[in-house]
């Protein structure tokens, strides 16, 4: 019948020349007119014709001028040519805008989808930037998870997987970790699949935010393979207002609501170890500064894909960058001992004592090791101090802060447990065990020092007899073997006056005591020139008051 009734109706529209813009309108009233002619009562005609005309209004064919008149008239030949063509295409059973499978998207190719998406883009497009309240209605509502996840003032980014279906390339190509809500994470909603995507398909965020904690545990195990509690525990950071975007990944594209939440992560140890290898072994994951998030991309152009976030910080990226300063990391260092001008010195051998105390009144420690357990502590201590290793025993891992992997089933793991036991009373060298398979020296890492007999410093006596102001002065850690591994020799070059070398050359000569004036004085611009690489290297200080004398520690080579 609606296909007659569109028949008898295109002969009697209203005309528009292709040439010199003669036009005439055409009576609402003759319109009706013509279908109930074709036996058909006034109430559907109007509301057929009521259809139609809403239909060439959405498409603005119809010239609005007229209709508040009670009549059609087209603003164009064009315009009357959209108006037939549509026309025309629903009064023929047999035409079709589209070939009959065009909008498959099943076992259909990537060229077929982005066809899909260009219509789509270019329809959903006009329709939300020619609406005259611009109030256009979404049709599309995605709920979405992302999470925060934040390390030494950097936060977590992902590479979208969907980058290379989008076309927009100012869209973004990293994210946060996280993703869209599907209805396998619906575990709430007892109803069947209708009722399921009913909901999912509909802005009703009280009955859909709920199910965004499972989407959250599914997209971080997918996409970075964490598991929730083994690896990480949340909560709600903040709730996103609504985000309206012409967006979606070929070939669900059209104006789209968005819903997001975002979620704080604390690691767990295990959690933080595990993600440490997965960002070596995975290029996709990306840290970005604070400043990036800022600037919206990284310095070699990736590119943040959050204009939600920064929408919800009302396009202020300062306020953003701020927020999340004071957001707290999701794993900190938390040592158990940290003690502000205090120093814990390791010996060379089992033979000698550890020394610990506040600088300058260090004393004796009451722990006896053995020469394995000293090894042992020496390897943690220097991964603790960053140290790096030349040789690394294949049965451990090193993770940031101090922490060691160590493979279970190992000597090694035996031998750290008992040390860890040993060690269980001791309130200065904590040995931190977690699992049996994570250990670490749990003392804040500037406070630990190694033997004078792993360092030594030197100057070349042409340097002595030249005549520059400033000459090299070489400080060098020599290897310290541990069982976890043997340290790298590392040397460090400080360009230094020629006076204070002549002067710490007397201090290597002549011991004197604390009270006397040079002694005291070159002390002084040592600990200004030189102390802090000395500490770099994990050694206490190269001069040093012992009672009531001053002592160069460490093996000083002067021509």
């Amino acid at each position: 019948m609606s296909i007659k009734l569109i028949q008898a109706l295109i002969p009697h529209l209203p005309r528009y020349a292709e040439e010199n813009g003669d036009f005439y309108s055409v009576k609402r009233t003759e319109l009706i007119q013509v279908l109930t002619n074709e036996k058909c009562s006034v109430e559907v005609a109007e509301n057929t014709l009521a259809m139609l005309e809403n239909l060439l209004d959405t498409l603005a064919t119809l010239d609005p001028a007229y209709l508040e008149k009670g009549e059609w008239c087209f603003i164009s030949f064009p315009a009357q040519l959209m108006a037939l063509s549509v026309l025309t295409a629903m009064s023929d059973s047999n035409s079709r805008f589209f070939e009959t499978n065009f909008w498959n998207t099943r076992d259909t190719s990537h060229d077929k989808k982005d066809q899909q998406r260009e219509v789509l883009k270019q329809i959903e497009n006009h329709r939300e930037k020619f609406h005259l309240k611009q109030k256009a209605q979404p049709i599309r509502y995605i709920y979405v998870a992302w999470s925060l996840i934040k390390y030494e003032g950097e936060i977590l980014f992902y590479q979208r997987e969907d980058t290379k279906k989008r076309h927009d390339k100012n869209a973004g190509d990293y994210g946060l970790v996280g993703g869209r809500l599907n209805q396998q994470d619906m575990n709430l909603f007892s109803g069947d699949l209708t009722y399921k995507l009913q909901a999912l398909q509909s802005p009703n965020t009280e009955l859909i935010k709920p199910e965004l904690e499972e989407t959250l545990k599914r997209e971080l195990r997918e996409e970075i393979g964490l598991i929730h509690e083994q690896h990480y525990d949340f909560k709600l950071w903040r709730e996103l207002k609504p985000y309206q975007q012409v967006q979606g990944s070929a070939p669900n594209h059209a104006l789209t609501e968005y819903f997001i939440n975002l979620y704080e992560i604390e690691l767990t140890l295990e959690g933080f170890c595990f993600l440490q290898r997965k960002e070596k072994e995975d290029e996709r994951i990306v840290w970005f500064t604070l400043d990036d998030i800022e600037n919206g991309k990284t310095a070699d152009g990736k590119i943040a894909y959050i204009n939600a976030l920064y929408d919800d910080f009302d396009g202020s990226p300062a306020e953003l960058k701020e927020s999340l300063g004071a957001l707290k990391n999701s794993f900190s260092a938390n040592y158990y001992f940290n003690k502000e001008k205090y120093g814990i010195t390791l010996p060379q051998k089992a033979t000698q004592p550890i020394v610990a105390g506040v600088l300058g009144k260090e004393s004796k420690l009451e722990i006896e090791l053995s020469a394995k357990q000293l090894k042992i502590l020496l390897g943690l201590a220097a991964h603790l101090r960053e140290f790096k290793f030349s040789k690394l025993d294949p049965d451990i891992e090193l993770h940031p802060y101090g922490w060691v992997k160590v493979r279970e089933n190992t000597q090694l793991q035996t031998d750290l447990i008992e040390l860890s036991g040993y060690l269980s009373n001791q309130k200065i060298i904590v040995l931190e065990s977690q699992n049996d398979c994570y250990f670490r020296v749990s003392v804040v890492p500037t406070i630990i020092y190694f033997d004078d007999a792993y360092f030594s410093f030197s100057i070349n006596q042409s340097d002595l007899d030249g005549s520059a102001n400033k000459i090299p002065y070489l400080i060098q850690r020599e290897v310290i073997g541990t069982t976890l591994g043997h340290t790298e020799v590392v040397k460090i070059t400080e360009n230094r006056s020629l006076e204070l070398a002549s002067d710490l050359q007397k201090m290597i000569q002549t011991e004197y005591s604390a009270d006397n004036e040079f002694a005291s004085k070159t002390k002084d611009n040592y600990r200004k020139a030189l102390q802090p690489s000395f500490h770099k290297l994990g050694h206490r200080g190269l001069i040093r008051q012992e009672g009531s004398r001053y002592k160069v520690c460490c093996t000083a080579k002067f021509p």
